[in-house]
């Protein structure tokens, strides 16, 4: 029997299938070429040293999970972010990822009149169990609960990730592009949002998909369900079967294998 190729010590292979809620929502509106790379990506995973935009999202989700909205969260955090980016003593990476953060929390405070959540009953959303699509198992964290009337409840997504960046776009062809790839990538979101709600039954509430959305930073948009919603939970439970058919079949690209 052929010996199992031996993969850089970073590499974690999952012989199962798992994916995030982004990479699944984004595998659902990518062309084939890139979709494989998504899959080869989720089962030959690297985890990053650093979370892209933590400190940002922390700020974030206790800003609006605040029901006073207080500002001096955001401030104080803006502060510490600007002193660390300006520390000579810490590398580089760490320098660039708190400017990144400084970033992410001013684009929301420019756009938080348009995304409209002032007056929704947040909190902060506990952290979730995976949950099997399929044979898929996702992992769905969504960064605050929505509370509505008649104990119904909703789960939103702070969306500030850069790629694909519509704010770097010189040509309006190309902006228009990334604005419409970030909005589908939302609607799967909001998707995958109320399948991780109904999982948990009524634990937290009444799952109800109007109440799920994306607050993407970078569009200065709340993007809520798709007008297509329901055929699209069937797009997505059937990808999933898919997925679960080409996982066995993934091979490992030269750059995950040990030199």
């Amino acid at each position: 029997m052929a010996a199992s190729p031996a993969f850089h010590p970073s590499v974690r292979e999952n012989r199962e299938p798992r994916m995030s809620v982004t990479a699944l929502a984004e595998y659902m509106i990518l062309h084939a070429d890139k979709q494989e790379n998504i899959l080869h990506d989720c089962r030959f995973a690297r985890p990053p040293i650093v979370s892209a935009n933590a400190d940002a999202l922390r700020a974030l989700r206790a800003y609006n999970s605040n029901p006073r909205r207080d500002h001096s969260i955001l401030e104080k955090v803006k502060a510490a972010l600007t002193l660390r980016s300006l520390d000579l003593d810490v590398k580089p990476k760490t320098r660039d990822e708190a400017k990144r953060c400084i970033e992410a929390i001013e684009l929301f405070e420019r756009h938080e009149n348009a995304l409209g959540m002032r007056s929704m009953a947040l909190r902060e959303s506990p952290r979730f169990d995976h949950i099997d699509i399929e044979g898929v198992t996702i992992s769905v964290q969504p960064d605050l609960l929505v509370d509505g009337g008649d104990d119904r409840v909703g789960a939103a997504f702070i969306r500030v990730a850069k790629a694909p960046d519509p704010l770097s776009c010189k040509q309006d062809g190309t902006r228009l592009r990334r604005n419409d790839h970030r909005r589908e990538m939302a609607y799967y979101m909001v998707a995958i949002a109320q399948l991780l709600l109904e999982a948990q039954g009524h634990s937290f509430g009444k799952p109800d998909s109007e109440l799920c959305f994306v607050a993407d930073v970078r569009l200065g948009e709340l993007v809520g369900p798709a007008g297509d919603h329901t055929a699209r939970l069937r797009a997505i439970k059937g990808t999933c079967r898919q997925i679960v058919q080409l996982w066995p079949n993934i091979k490992p690209k030269k750059s995950v294998l040990a030199k």
